[in-house]
């Protein structure tokens, strides 16, 4: 029977579905197939119709996909399954949709998906595996919701339940040491009020009783608006640290006052308070074996109730004897997690358990020579078990136990010299110096100088004690021996029985008999610190060529010497910035390092090398004459140019060198290096891998930034610095759209100094951001005045130099400015140059972002000489783009010009900036600007910079016709 014209549409729809789709009767036999669903099952379409599904595929009689389509069939509800498909190597998803008359199943592919999944979980897997190695874990706090996120190793750390932990701030605090409760939540608030970075320590109190210490730091992320909004963070578990720096300090105390021969149950009570305080809970006892080796006695308990302590006083040990007096007897840890039911504690279980004592681990003291000597033992008001850190906590404890019982016995019987010279690191000697023999010495002697003490006392000292080389006595030791008494301290050198040499410090003093008495430590180790510390100073740490300031000294020793001319050669490597931006420092660091080995293996012995900073170094010589200064110049640049060839790179570098030479070229090491210096930046503006001898022009315009540089210091204190502004217009009605502020200086005794050659000075002596401050004051408050005035519609454009975008403070004057003067910030234009912000593009960008949020118009300067990066411009919230005057000289005549410019307005308009042309000259090029599309006009011939009193009349008119 044919199919019906609706079946047939019916049909042709089901061919147009991309899924794969595939009816089944109720006997499990395909009714249709579509042609997806053919090139999935890989038969086709015609042939399967009428077929068992299970007996054509019987690898799939058991699947999940054949009980999720009996299923649903049996209960007759739509059931959806996702299933790996071996043939085609795809995930697929299985929407299964029952009928009465059988089933429907589309088959769609989730591959990329499943992929994504795998992919999005393995990484989850190894972050918390490195967290987990790192025991670091890291959150989030969304500030509005109050959502807190925590990674698995945080949840680990804290010991809570992700599914019973609440996600919020309040819950976290409540995990908080109470301690240390409020100095974490006054942190917090501190953080979100002031943003930025945080970092604090904090305890935290695991649900099972167990205290950490976490060290936190993160970041506080704000909107727009400078509110916090969500906070960033990682913790790390710092318990292990600052547990073994509480160890570390409290033994070093217990040390010193074992050395200082306290009482033996004073140190023992600092050894258990120490342990108590690293393990809380823990009550500490230390009992010590009596001298038949058979009782344990009391050594110090702070902890325990002093009925307790009595009663345990004096108690025999052996086998059952409670955990301290087993301990003693086999000599071997003894763990008892519960007094209450432990056989050990039989006989002294209700003494136990009358003062609340539950749980006993007892470990023995063991002497130098394995003896026992006592008990270290740690109580607990519950039963429990120790974790592997309390045991370790434990046995740390056990040397300085060991070493304070032993001291006090040794100190006790012995009480004499010689004990107590053979404990000590340092060396004792008796001399006599008629002999030249040692009388006595303690073992440090012998360890040191690898003589036996047989050897020592057989030879004469001075076959191993001997002067230091520069030592102006040419014996130290006679020298005490005619001391008269008198503490004598000198430094000699002792040679081992190997033959290497350590250098010993003496302190001496002779008896009225005539022999010494001395005590002497090793400085060899510290001698050669100094040496090294003396070095570093001296010496570059990458290349270990001398500093700029052992150049300097043979420098100023060849001047002493006026008829022997004093040479300096300044090599500056050519752009060599790029290399560590490029490779990296490390490689950067390594190519500094081959080419000041070059330079050396290239100078003869009379020059001094040094590397001077960065990527420049500076030879020094004198009596040259002219042609050999050159002559080695062109072959240290020559040794530069040769490639450079490391592990993993290759380079080509290139050297641009100064010359320059006593007299005529200055009298002072610092003169002289000034000088090759300004040498060798000429040659790099002159193209880079040249020679350039210091000239007397240019000697006369280092001499002028000097004496620019110290009259501009003042200038702003003696007022000379003004304001001149310049109109800015609209291209299209000429009507005035605002000023631009110009920087003039005054000086009182160079007279009018042009900025092209003062704020260079002012940039090179890290004026500009002060001088910025001043204009940005100055500037906000003639705007003020115009404003009183009744003036309204107009900007003030002020210029800022790299220097000043650099500066932390360069929003925060903008801000002070405006708000002392009450100026609106869409009245202030700041315009800065493409290449200033290239300097560090990142803060520059939150700086710029920062004056965009105070409200401000932020225009680039000179658009079109710089990088012109449409990337950068993209980045930078810019309101304006202004057509170098370059572009627009030779308007409307130059075509390539004309293109240049109509290129930037309609770029400008495209990123939906303002396009302003600056240097317009004649009317013709303001006619041609408007017609391009230009939005301002600004140049000389529609009105040049002006003082103030001569500005404020161009309100009055739209091109300011009656002055121009």
């Amino acid at each position: 029977m044919g199919r019906s014209q609706s079946e047939f549409e019916s049909l042709h729809v089901f061919e147009r579905i991309t899924d794969a789709y595939v009816a089944l009767d109720r006997n499990w036999c395909f009714t249709y197939l579509n042609a997806r669903a053919g090139e999935l099952l890989d038969r086709r379409a015609g042939e399967l119709v009428g077929k068992h599904i299970w007996t054509e595929f019987p690898k799939d009689a058991d699947s999940p996909f054949r009980q999720a389509c009996e299923q649903a069939m049996a209960e007759q509800r739509p059931r959806t399954i996702e299933a790996w498909y071996p043939p085609h190597e795809r995930w697929l998803e299985n929407h299964i949709y029952p009928s009465a008359d059988g089933l429907t199943v589309y088959f769609q592919d989730i591959t990329e998906r499943k992929q994504a999944d795998q992919q999005l979980q393995q990484q989850q897997r190894l972050l918390d595996q490195a967290q987990q190695l790192a025991r670091v874990g890291s959150w989030s706090w969304e500030v509005a919701s109050n959502r807190v996120r925590w990674s698995t190793e945080l949840y680990r750390i804290y010991g809570v339940d992700p599914a019973s932990h609440a996600a919020t701030f309040e819950a976290y605090l409540a995990c908080v040491h109470p301690d240390d409760r409020l100095r974490v939540h006054d942190a917090v608030e501190r953080a979100l009020r002031d943003g930025g970075v945080f970092e604090f320590e904090e305890r935290i109190l695991r649900p099972d009783g167990e205290e950490r210490v976490l060290h936190s730091r993160g970041v506080v992320e704000v909107d727009a608006d400078g509110r916090a909004v969500r906070m960033l963070g990682a913790c790390q578990d710092i318990s292990a640290r600052k547990r073994d720096e509480r160890m570390a300090t409290g033994q070093h105390e217990i040390l010193l006052g074992i050395a200082a021969h306290r009482p033996l149950a004073e140190s023992l009570r600092h050894i258990a308070r120490l342990h108590e305080s690293l393990n809380p809970g823990a009550l500490c006892s230390l009992l010590l074996l009596d001298e038949d080796g058979r009782r344990v006695l009391h050594g110090a308990a702070p902890s325990l109730p002093e009925d307790y302590n009595q009663n345990v006083h004096g108690l025999a040990i052996g086998e059952a004897q409670g955990s301290c007096g087993t301990a003693a007897w086999c000599g071997k840890r003894v763990v008892v997690e519960d007094i209450a039911t432990h056989p050990y504690w039989a006989a002294y279980r209700e003494l136990a358990l009358a003062h609340g004592l539950r749980a006993c681990w007892s470990t023995p003291v063991l002497g130098s020579h394995d003896e026992v000597l006592g008990t270290f033992a740690v109580y607990y008001r519950a039963p429990r078990a120790p974790r592997p850190e309390e045991l370790a906590s434990i046995d740390r404890m056990l040397p300085i136990a060991g070493i304070a019982i032993e001291s006090e016995r040794m100190v006790g019987r012995l009480r004499e010299r010689n004990r107590f010279f053979e404990m000590s690191q340092e060396i004792f000697c008796m001399l006599d110096p008629r002999s030249e023999r040692l009388i006595q010495f303690n073992p440090s002697l012998p360890r040191l100088i690898g003589y036996t003490a047989d050897e020592l006392k057989s030879r004469s000292y001075r076959d191993f004690l001997l002067p230091e080389p520069d030592a102006m006595a040419s014996d130290p030791i006679l020298g005490t021996a005619h001391a008269e008494q008198r503490v004598h301290e000198f430094v000699n050198r002792c040679v081992a029985k190997d033959g290497s040499e350590h250098l010993l410090e003496w302190t001496a003093f002779t008896t009225p008999d005539g022999l010494i008495f001395a005590v002497a430590r090793d400085i060899t180790a510290r001698r050669q610190a100094e040496q090294e510390l003396a070095h570093a100073a001296s010496h570059d740490a990458v290349t270990s060529l001398p500093r700029r300031p052992l150049l300097e000294r043979t420098l100023a020793l060849i001047l002493q010497n006026p008829a022997t001319p004093a040479w300096v050669l300044m090599v500056g490597l050519d752009r060599f910035q790029t290399v560590n931006e490029s490779v990296g420092h490390v490689i950067g660091d390594d190519a500094l390092r081959r080419v000041a080995g070059r330079l050396r293996a290239a100078l003869g012995a009379q020059w001094q090398i040094a590397r001077i900073t960065g990527d420049r170094f500076a030879v020094a010589a004198g009596g040259l004459g002219r042609d050999a200064a050159l002559e080695l110049a062109e072959r240290l640049r020559g040794v530069v140019a040769r490639p450079i060839e490391g592990q993993d790179y290759r380079l080509l570098l290139t050297a641009s060198i100064g010359i320059s030479h006593s007299p005529e070229h200055g009298d002072t090491p610092q003169t002289l290096l000034r000088s090759a210096e300004a040498a060798m930046m000429q040659a790099k503006r002159d193209g880079r891998d040249r020679v350039s001898e210091f000239s007397v022009a240019q000697k006369q315009a280092l001499e002028e930034r000097v004496l620019l540089g110290s009259r501009l210091r003042d200038a702003l204190r003696h007022d000379e610095l003004e304001l001149y502004y310049q109109p800015q217009y609209n291209a299209l009605d000429h009507s005035l759209t605002g000023f631009e502020a110009l920087l003039r200086w005054n000086c009182g005794e160079l007279g009018r100094v042009l900025p092209a050659r003062f704020i260079p000075v002012a940039e090179a002596m890290g004026l500009m951001p002060e001088i910025g401050g001043w204009v940005f004051m100055q500037a906000a408050r003639q705007v003020r005045a115009w404003l009183d005035r009744g003036h309204r519609g107009f900007t003030m454009a002020v210029n800022v130099s790299a220097q000043q975008l650099q500066h932390p403070r360069l929003v925060e004057q903008v801000t002070e400015a405006l708000q002392r003067y009450a100026v609106p910030p869409a009245m202030l234009d700041i315009e800065m140059t493409e290449s200033a912000l290239m300097e560090n593009v990142g803060r520059i960008r939150r700086t710029l972002g920062g004056l965009k949020s105070l409200g401000v118009l932020l225009s680039l300067d000179d658009f079109g000489t710089g990088y012109s990066s449409l990337a950068y411009l993209k980045q930078f919230p810019i309101d304006k783009l202004k057509i170098d005057q370059s572009f627009v000289r030779d308007l409307p005549g130059n075509a390539d010009d004309g293109a240049i410019a109509q290129t930037i307005i309609e770029l400008a308009h495209q990123l939906r900036m303002l396009a302003a042309a600056e240097g317009v000259e004649t009317p013709a090029q303001a006619v041609f600007l408007a017609g391009l599309g230009c939005d301002e006009l600004q140049g000389n011939g529609l009105g040049a910079a002006m003082p103030v009193v001569d500005a404020e009349r161009f309100f009055a008119s739209p091109r300011g016709a009656s002055s121009a």
